[in-house]
């Protein structure tokens, strides 16, 4: 079979994405411009080979067992990725969207199958698809599995930060405008190459919101926000507020008890996800 497919970065996720299906494969052997792979989709196995370069690829699939796969997956160690694919209709084309899971977080990559080139040279992509990697090798699935997330501009999120105290008790959290002082958000920021999350987190939380801490280690929710980025956010433990902080003059902070900061977040999906990871806090 001769498939043809253009790939790109993902923007934003859209909505109405719906479920994924998981997804774990891994290579027995590569060269240029051919790969042998297993792959576990759902509850199916198969056994691919793939050839040829960037846009059309000659690909050969056979139907394995689960006993074929289990035998065969040992052959794979270090050529491994695991991710969730999710179907996304625009117009009459098909798109396959899929979140990379591991030390590929949290790279999104979307394919488009066409069937011809001059069909996939009219093809006008969609706001939330971004930069074509069709012919970029470090963006490849072989690669990825091999090398991990290519080094380069960072993939599109934010990370935030969810400050929390208690007071008599009571679980309370720091809340910030924008700058503009029009919506109630969190503490965010992107990405810095020479940074974990977490100490982006503890930054951005006391230039935004003039508080200090410690993010709890192992706790952080994803989330997915209309034509937005994902965000990453992690609770902060506060140990001091400050009195004078970075940006005190462009944004107003609240120290409020739970549910009436939650109450104010303007973002719906925002303020979802923090209602999950605050409940995880409480407990």
């Amino acid at each position: 079979m001769i498939g043809i497919e253009r790939k790109f970065l993902v923007r934003s996720l859209p909505a109405g994405m719906g479920g994924g299906t998981p997804i774990l494969q891994g290579y027995l052997a590569y060269e240029e411009h051919l790969e042998v792979r297993i792959r576990q989709y759902g509850d199916t196995y198969f056994l691919t080979v793939k050839q040829g370069p960037g846009l059309v690829r000659r690909e050969t699939e056979i139907e394995i067992s689960p006993d074929q796969f289990r035998t065969l997956w040992p052959s794979t160690e270090g050529r491994r990725l695991e991710k969730v694919r999710f179907l996304v209709d625009h117009g009459p084309y098909r798109v396959e969207l899929d979140r990379y899971l591991g030390d590929l977080e949290p790279l999104n990559v979307a394919k488009v199958g066409f069937a011809s080139v001059a069909e996939s040279e009219l093809f006008e992509q969609p706001d939330f698809l971004g930069q074509e990697i069709t012919d970029v090798e470090v963006y490849k699935s072989v690669s990825l599995a091999i090398h991990g997330i290519p080094e380069g501009p960072a993939p599109e999120y934010q990370i935030g930060a969810l400050p929390f105290l208690f007071r008599s008790g009571r679980l309370h959290l720091v809340i910030v405008t924008n700058t503009a002082q029009t919506r109630w958000i969190i503490p965010k920021g992107q990405p810095e190459p020479d940074m974990s999350r977490q100490d982006v987190a503890v930054m951005e939380a006391m230039e935004e919101a003039g508080v200090i801490g410690n993010c709890l280690p192992g706790f952080r929710v994803l989330c997915q926000r209309k034509a937005e980025k994902t965000l990453y956010v992690y609770p902060l433990r506060v140990t001091t507020v400050l009195k004078k902080w970075p940006e005190m003059d462009w944004r107003k902070r609240a120290v409020l008890p739970v549910n009436k900061a939650l109450k104010m977040i303007s973002d719906p999906d925002l303020s979802l996800c923090l209602q999950r990871l605050a409940a995880r806090l409480a407990a």
